[in-house]
């Protein structure tokens, strides 16, 4: 065979001005391997492919038929199970006789002669554009599992990711992520490319979208521009349509979480190592942690003030504290028993107002049926009436530390359970809220927690007084109390009983 160095001797010759009989006689090749390549006509190099030879009548006949079940049951497809060798040769190898392999080789041809959908490449300016959508991703709390919706923001230039998980769709929830990524971008982009987000939407798709009310002036508050998607054209959100889908990843296997606060704290730390540590993606001329602090200057400022989005509310608190509101029973502080209070529900916390005062917070429960009610609101009942100790809901059922939350399930004696948290609420008012957990996690994790053996950790000596054996002992405990302390239940401290 011809090499490079063989054919460019032929070459000079033809240049030299020798015959083709005088360069053969010099190369030791013959004259007509000379004349192939004498005039430069032929390069060497792999054969010239030849036309292929026909298909086999048999292939062609099972291609055909192929070609004809798929468009006989082309609308009877479902959305996640479309047709595949494995249901073609299911169908159709009695008549055609060849195993589920060459059928898998046939339809993989058919498949390759289909026209491919093309997309166009995009390319973002500076600041421009961020793309936004939702994500379903799966947890366990308190062993039962629960779905959360993780919200994706990525800035186009640089392709800077943001997640954050939430409980449900809501308009308050988008408003909270979205501030939440402008936040973390420490700026806003000039606009927000969503996905068919219904909470931003009052009416219409694509660019027929108009924005709910909420919407126009959380646009006018940031100086940003929202836009939609035209329905089912996916090439027009392909960067965050990827970014959701990692969002599943880092959330897979399944998390155990005590709070939704852990979630985001997984995302927030992915997305900070994403941003870190990602080089160049798509068609940009850089690594993700350049581009992103070459596009931060460029973005618009934050205002000074986050915008929030809260559902407002109204609720008469009982004589006992309580209130529904949303499905979910909270507490409220004691003077306001028999009072109604204002209510704003934001995306991870309730907040509580009377007389446009805030007088009380706390976090929104995750499942159907969990409570919220506090027993430091019922401090004054539980110091003032003793023998209702042992059956008080917000003792057995209230919301408490986690670590609390644990003695209440470890502790033996079931009798003084109560009185036993009872007691650590009233030490954590002498040693502090830090001290006590810490003994509590101490005592926990050493099993059959007690108040005594708290007690014991706190102050070493101390745990095995009359109180503490008589609070560990599993059997009901009276506090001896002095009959003149009743004097504050008639209002009077100088009236006795």
């Amino acid at each position: 065979m011809v090499d490079t160095e063989l054919y460019g001797m032929v070459r000079r010759c033809r240049v030299d001005g020798v015959s083709q009989r005088e360069a053969a006689r010099r190369l030791g090749i013959s004259r007509n391997t000379v004349a192939k390549y004498w005039d430069g006509g032929h390069i060497p190099g792999p054969p010239e492919e030849r036309a292929g030879r026909a298909e086999a009548r048999g292939k062609t006949a099972i291609k055909e038929a192929m070609r004809d079940y798929c468009e006989k049951n082309k609308g009877n497809e479902q959305r996640k199970h479309k047709i595949n060798a494995k249901t073609i040769w299911r169908d159709l190898h009695y008549e055609y006789p060849r195993s589920e392999a060459t059928y898998r080789r046939y339809f993989a041809e058919l498949r390759g002669e289909r026209q491919v959908n093309t997309r166009m490449p995009l390319s973002f300016g500076i600041g421009e554009a961020a793309e936004v959508d939702w994500k379903q991703a799966t947890a366990r709390y308190r062993g039962m599992e629960i779905k959360l919706h993780v919200l994706c923001v990525n800035l186009m230039y640089a392709y800077t990711p943001f997640k954050k998980a939430y409980l449900n769709e809501k308009q308050c929830n988008l408003v909270d992520g979205l501030a939440s990524a402008i936040g973390f971008y420490h700026g806003a982009p000039r606009k927000f490319i969503m996905d068919n987000v219904v909470a931003a939407r009052k009416v219409g798709y694509g660019k027929h979208a108009v924005l709910t009310d909420e919407f126009k002036l959380f646009a006018a508050h940031y100086g940003v521009e929202f836009v939609f998607n035209t329905p089912r054209e996916p090439a027009e959100k392909g960067g965050v349509e990827v970014a959701a889908k990692t969002a599943g990843g880092i959330l897979t296997p399944v998390m155990d979480i005590a709070s939704i606060h852990e979630v985001n704290d997984k995302l927030l730390t992915e997305c900070v190592h994403y941003i870190n540590h990602t080089g160049r993606v798509g068609n940009r001329r850089g690594a993700v942690k350049e581009m992103t602090e070459e596009e931060r200057p460029f973005l618009i400022p934050p205002p000074a003030k986050n915008y929030e989005v809260g559902i407002h509310g109204k609720a008469r608190v009982s004589n006992q504290q309580l209130f529904e509101f949303d499905s979910h029973l909270y507490s409220a502080p004691r003077p306001y028993a028999g009072k109604e209070i204002g209510i704003i529900a934001y995306a991870f916390r309730i907040e509580l107002y009377y007389h446009g005062r805030r007088v009380w917070e706390c976090e929104r429960p995750i499942l159907d049926g969990e409570n919220r009610v506090f027993p430091e609101h019922y401090r004054y009942d539980l110091d003032i009436k003793p023998r209702s100790r042992e059956n008080a809901y917000p003792l057995l059922e209230g919301v408490m530390p986690p670590e609390l939350d644990m003695f209440r399930n470890l502790c033996r004696p079931k009798n003084t359970k109560c009185y036993q948290l009872y007691m650590l609420m009233r030490l954590m008012d002498e040693v502090g809220r830090e001290a006590l957990l810490a003994a509590v996690g101490i005592a926990n994790r050493e099993g059959d927690p007690t108040y005594g053996k708290v007690l014991e950790i706190l102050a070493p000596g101390r745990g095995g007084g009359e109180a503490g054996e008589n609070a560990c002992a599993d059997d009901f405990y009276v506090e001896e109390r002095d009959p003149s302390g009743y004097a504050a239940l008639l209002g009077d401290g100088e009236r006795g009983i």
